[in-house]
């Protein structure tokens, strides 16, 4: 059996430490159980306070001596002795005592599995497969016992489980069914039977499918038949616990997979947050009505808020962020900090105020070895108060209220209670009537999508979110005067989502969501567009930081590894990729629109987006390809290392930082090799094996996934254009450059740069690329030629006035003088070819003289407002053209390319 590994999470100290000379009086003070223990059991006072982890030899002796129900509970009373000793003198920080009330439970549950399968077996022969395969039960824990965090009188939530169908082979054979089944009732009774000598581990089995009502033991096909068709939201939240606990753990670790995508979906779920409200609205009614308000695990602000919290986020995001899917709350709060999903500060204080509780819960169940949650009167809550480290009662009951307090407030803040809008009113009228739109022949946007979703088959549970968020959307959109079309729009998407209804929940719960929609939708047809498209955009918009917080390279690109650390399938990583494409495109434009980004700043935000994404998919590809064809040795020789490996290099707007909505990527691949072919099982040589990784790169970055498709390629500026082949060698790229590329070519290498692979390959890239731009050339003849260049794209082009890059005096003018400036005079001041954007090869002009300041004041000023134009009419339809003095830039460009 493995031990569960301590929760590291939950190493905080006890609440007070007492001196060897003082222990026994303040163990017998603080707990009757262990008084009676050490009466009963004087010998069992030598080592308590080393102790160590229950094991299986220390339980094989007590069956050996006593029987396996007395050795039982034997083995756990001393145990338990030895932990609450621990506990109650501060020499075990809660994360030890939760690992070895862990280990204990499963040392227990586990021995008397064994012992009883083995009886049943002698009777009834072996269970078997349908192939005639030995079977065994398998247990998985769920609760505090699943997630690692058992207290000191908690009752164990188990489910019993085998893996097929079929017979014993004994004589007096039994159906598996009946064979686990009885073997379970033997386990629970040997666990939870009250005796002589109390009791091991209360056994609790009702979490199990259909409760009390349903069989004690299930098929692993029985259980994922009811889960896909009968699972309820409760029991998603049960199962975000569920661990192997004994048994057979190989069909266990097969449960937990096959049940995984009904706990975690692949979208945002936030029916998660509808149902976390209505199961923290029962607990809290099941306490008022039972008078228990103080208990410190289901009363208001007590244990189960802070896991009710963690388990939300779990649920609610769990299936696009793998490193939420764990059965242990101090993991799952360090990933919610990890994923910035709640302050730092205040996971910190959560997990304090939780330690806090935890230890209470201990002190008030080690009076007695009673499970109840109460803190006690009288003079009990002074022992408690006591245990605690408090002088006084008082003093006790003050940290306690500020605790519960603080929960409650920090559980609310996160999870406000549904809004109690009235049902009557205006609103709630107005979409009434809208309902029964079929009766009148208006127009009006609101009746016709209400004649719209007549012709829909909605479930309940739809009808009714879609019933609570109709009227609050009216009344924010009047307070809007939505033009027609932008009214349409939204109810577009509400016609588009109503059928995956979580959304709904979404834009019910969060006003402000629904506030930022309605403004988006308003102001960007672009936007509204794309969050039409993929709805799950609709959970950018809870966060506050839209739009004014944008994510740089290096957040990117940790983003981008941790999507293809999670272990899952291509597939997934794929759409989880172009989900963070999308997100971060978003929260791009909304900063555009705000204000918050200038253009120039969205487009290189853009670039750095797509270069992020390109390291993950060259990762991805590589990977694959790796697996199949091995990779090229390195001699370990220092002149070898960094002799082999691909480079993608950024061309265009791309390599210029200065992408925009929408951009195709312009890439060149470029790859070296040291040896002659790869290692693995199916070697190829470098152009054949390079070839396959960047044909793979192109696959995964225009496939179409649930969340559309990363990007548009060109690689049509690689040497020979498409005649040439897809991968070019450094040495080929070299030559080609050197002896046979045209001025175009040229002009593009100005704006290239390294983005993704080997950063070896990258730096000889970038050598390649300074020694070629500063080569001495005839400038007029140059000039002549990228005047020629010059006209040809503007004959394709045809009439291009309204064209804020191909009109005369725009966008590529600017840049063409940019190119002439740096291939006319790199020969002479080579710092100049550095710079790739074209604001920085302006002011790189600028420096060495070849551009007056009245000059580059013009090219900048004009650029900036070129580009601000062009980047808002890609975000709002019929956005009006800042007027643009144009007749300088013209100037300008007919100057240098007289004399450049």
């Amino acid at each position: 059996m493995t031990r569960p590994t301590p929760s590291a999470g939950w190493n905080f100290p006890p609440p007070c430490t007492v001196e060897p000379e003082n222990r026994a009086g303040h163990v017998r003070a603080c707990s009757d159980f262990a008084a009676i223990l050490l009466d009963r059991f004087p010998h069992w006072r030598s080592g308590l306070d080393r102790g160590g982890p229950p094991d299986r030899a220390g339980l094989a002796e007590a069956v050996r001596r006593h029987g396996l129900e007395r050795g039982l509970r034997r083995f756990r009373n001393r145990e338990m002795l030895g932990i609450i000793w621990r506990d109650l003198c501060g020499l075990a920080p809660l994360s030890r005592t939760f690992s070895d009330l862990v280990t204990l439970a499963e040392t227990c549950l586990d021995r008397a599995l064994r012992d009883h399968y083995r009886a049943l077996q002698e009777k009834h022969g072996t269970p078997r497969g349908p192939d005639g395969e030995a079977l065994e039960l398998f247990v998985i824990g769920l609760g505090k016992f699943g997630g690692g965090e058992l207290n000191l009188s908690s009752d164990i939530d188990i489910m019993f489980c085998y893996p097929v169908s079929g017979e014993c082979d004994g004589p007096r054979g039994l159906s598996n069914e009946r064979f686990f089944t009885r073997l379970a009732r033997a386990v629970i009774a040997s666990l939870s039977e009250i005796t002589e000598d109390g009791f091991c581990f209360r056994v609790d089995t009702r979490l199990r499918p259909f409760g009390n009502a349903g069989p004690l033991v299930s098929t692993l096909a029985a259980l994922e038949q009811y889960y896909q068709r009968e699972g309820r939201d409760w029991e998603r939240y049960a199962l975000v616990k569920a661990r192997p606990v004994a048994g057979d753990r190989l069909s266990a670790k097969r449960f937990i997979d096959n049940v995984r995508p009904f706990v975690y979906r692949r979208y945002i779920d936030y029916s998660a947050v509808e149902s976390l409200q209505e199961m923290h609205a029962s607990v809290q009614e099941d306490a008022r009505r039972k008078d228990r308000l103080d208990d410190i695990k289901r009363g208001p602000g007590g244990i189960r808020e802070i896991e009710f919290l963690a388990q939300c986020f779990q649920i609610l995001r769990g299936g696009r962020e793998p490193g939420l899917q764990t059965p242990r709350l101090d993991r799952a709060l360090e990933e919610i900090g990890k994923l910035g999903l709640l302050e730092k500060a205040l996971i910190e204080s959560l997990r304090e105020d939780y330690a806090f509780l935890r230890f209470v819960e201990n002190r008030i169940q080690a009076l007695r070895d009673q499970q109840t949650h109460r803190v006690p009167a009288g003079n009990d809550r002074e022992r408690i108060a006591e245990a605690m480290g408090f002088t006084a009662a008082a003093d006790f009951d003050r940290k306690l209220e500020s605790v519960r307090k603080r929960i409650s407030k920090r559980f609310h803040d996160i999870f406000p209670a549904r809004s109690s809008r009235s049902q009557s009113g205006e609103w709630q009228e107005r979409w009434r009537q809208a309902q029964n739109a079929e009766q009148s022949g208006s127009n009006d946007p609101l009746d016709h999508f209400g004649r719209r979703l007549q012709r829909i088959a909605l479930s309940q549970r739809a009808n009714q979110r879609l019933n609570r968020l109709m009227p609050a959307l009216l009344e924010q959109m009047a307070q809007r005067s939505l033009s027609t079309e932008a009214a349409n729009r939204v109810f577009d998407l509400v016609l588009a989502i109503c059928r995956r209804s979580a959304y709904l929940v979404l834009l019910e719960q969060h006003e402000k969501a629904l506030a930022r929609m309605l403004d988006l939708f308003s102001s960007s047809d672009r936007i509204a567009e794309q969050v039409f498209r993929f709805p799950a955009l609709l959970d950018e918009l809870i966060d506050p930081a839209l739009g004014a917080q944008i994510p740089g390279q290096g957040e990117l690109t940790a983003s981008v590894e941790r999507i293809l650390g999670t272990g899952q399938d291509t597939e997934a990583q794929l759409n989880a990729l172009n989900y963070l494409k999308l997100a971060t495109e978003l929260r791009i434009a909304v900063g555009q629109l705000q204000k918050n980004l200038d253009a120039t700043r969205a487009q290189r935000a853009l670039a750095d987006l797509a270069a992020a994404i390109l390291h993950g998919v060259l990762m991805l590809a590589g990977s694959e390809i790796e697996h199949r064809h091995g990779v090229f040795e390195s001699s370990g020789d220092e002149k070898d290392r960094g002799s082999s490996g691909l480079a993608v290099i950024g061309y265009g707007s791309l390599g210029a930082a200065e992408l925009s909505y929408g951009s195709d990527l312009d890439i060149v691949f470029l790859f070296a090799a040291s040896r002659p072919e790869s290692n693995g099982k199916r070697p190829l040589a470098p152009e054949h094996y390079y070839a396959r990784l960047a044909q793979r790169m192109l696959s995964f970055l225009t496939v179409m996934t649930p969340s559309g498709k990363l990007y548009e390629v060109d690689t049509r500026l690689r040497p020979n254009g498409q005649a040439g082949s897809l991968v070019s060698s450094m040495k080929a790229f070299r030559d080609y450059q050197s002896n046979e590329a045209w001025t175009w070519e040229f002009q593009a290498l100005t704006r290239a740069r390294f983005l993704a692979g080997s950063p070896a390959l990258g730096a000889r890239f970038e050598q390649v690329r300074t020694d070629v731009l500063c080569r001495k050339r005839d400038a007029r003849r140059l000039a002549r030629e990228m005047r020629d260049m010059r006209r040809r794209i503007a004959d394709n082009r045809g009439d291009e006035r309204e064209d804020e890059k191909h009109r005369a005096g725009g966008l590529i003018d600017i840049e063409f003088i940019a190119q002439l400036g740096i291939l006319a005079r790199a020969h002479a001041r080579p710092s100049i070819v550095e710079a790739t954007e074209t604001t920085d090869q302006l002011n790189a002009l600028l420096g060495i003289g070849w551009l007056s300041q009245d000059e580059l004041d013009v090219l900048v000023s004009a650029m900036h407002r070129l580009r601000e134009s062009r980047m808002m009419r890609s975000l709002v339809k019929g956005a009006m053209e800042p007027g643009i003095e144009i007749t300088a830039v013209s100037r300008i460009f007919e100057k240098k390319f007289e004399n450049p």
